[in-house]
């Protein structure tokens, strides 16, 4: 038994003709007589007495036709809802701390005005876990800030930003002309965790110059560590 035999015998059944459920499907009255034949043949049932051309429901019919209704309409509602699903336009982003903060918000605004009925989902986190991630297929695309020498993972620029040094306006190495990278590292520190995109950028670049980072405050937290720069505590 299929659909196609359930929704032949109901359209059969509110007819109460072949010739005229045929009309109705568009399709022959051998067709529909033997789709009756295979369900009666199946359950071993009468579904229709015949006589003098007309049909009448048994007792069986009127009981097959109670599930055939729930049946159909449950298979209605099934492909009406995939057919909603898959017009939805469904995106799950990662995206390391400092693009999920700064960053990623733009852009979904303008993926919301493209496609209205979007649905978007995502998930802050820190660079390595973001990559394990897409590995295992668990987002659609991840937007963190360095760029590695990978074969698994598909790569490509999608804003270009640049590193800054922030401080407190009295700290003393604004009052040369030229601050230069040694300059930097050689004063304290405040730096994100290790794991942190931007802070392994930071130090993937200073050692490119021969130049090793010792943090005097590593933290999570951008805002502790803006906090921290305010009171002068050191550079961030």
């Amino acid at each position: 038994m299929t659909i196609r035999h359930l929704k032949i015998f109901v359209t059969v059944y509110d007819e109460k003709n072949m010739t005229a459920a045929a009309n109705k499907l568009f399709i022959t009255q051998p067709t529909v007589s033997q789709a009756i034949q295979e369900l009666e043949s199946q359950y071993k049932v009468v579904l229709f007495e015949r006589l003098s051309r007309k049909l009448y429901t048994t007792s069986s019919g009127e009981k097959l036709y109670q599930y055939a209704n729930h049946i159909i309409k449950l298979v209605d509602d099934m492909e009406e809802s995939l057919r909603e699903n898959s017009l939805k336009k469904k995106l799950l982003i990662g995206a390391n701390y400092t693009a999920g903060t700064f960053l990623i918000h733009k852009c979904i605004e303008q993926f919301k005005r493209l496609y209205l009925d979007s649905e978007i989902k995502i998930i802050v986190n820190k660079s390595y876990v973001i990559k394990e991630m897409l590995r295992k297929n668990e987002l659609d695309l991840g937007v963190i800030e360095e760029m590695e020498n990978t074969s698994d993972l598909v790569q490509d620029m999608f804003y270009d930003d640049k590193i800054v040094i922030v401080a407190d306006p009295e700290c003393h190495l604004f009052k040369k002309e030229i601050i230069t990278v040694h300059d930097i590292a050689n004063e304290p520190l405040l730096l994100r965790e290790k794991g942190a995109g931007v802070r392994d950028l930071f130090e993937s670049k200073m050692n490119q110059l021969g130049l090793f980072t010792n943090p005097y405050w590593e933290s999570t937290s951008t805002t502790a560590l803006i906090n921290a720069a305010k009171k002068s505590l050191a550079l961030l």
